[in-house]
């Protein structure tokens, strides 16, 4: 999948609803549980093994912001916080992306 394809890479500006330099936060559009939300690299990486360590503190950053809006929006008792990286372990979309699951 390439980058002009990539339905990350191609978001519309009003689905994200925290970001930084490196990466943005939206509600997820297949959403297990109300309030499942992706954080995503702006990069065009598949893996989480391939950021640099600047990315990956910068999306935990974005993880913790993100947890801060669903412990105000939803209050829940706890997280799933997830990736799927690669295909044999369930990734449908070949860029990065942590599922942040309130329960």
């Amino acid at each position: 999948m390439s980058e002009s394809t990539c339905p990350f890479c191609t978001l519309p500006a009003n689905r994200i609803v925290l970001e930084n330099f490196d990466g943005m936060v939206i509600d997820d559009g297949f959403p297990i549980s109300p309030g499942h939300t992706l954080i995503i690299p702006r990069r065009h990486v598949g893996s989480f093994f391939d950021l640099s360590e600047a990315e990956r503190n910068s999306l935990l950053s974005l993880l913790e912001g993100a947890k801060r809006r669903l412990d105000k929006q939803f209050g829940p008792d706890g997280y799933n916080i997830g990736i799927n990286d690669g295909l044999a372990a369930g990734q449908t979309v070949p860029h990065l992306h942590i599922h942040l699951i309130p329960r």
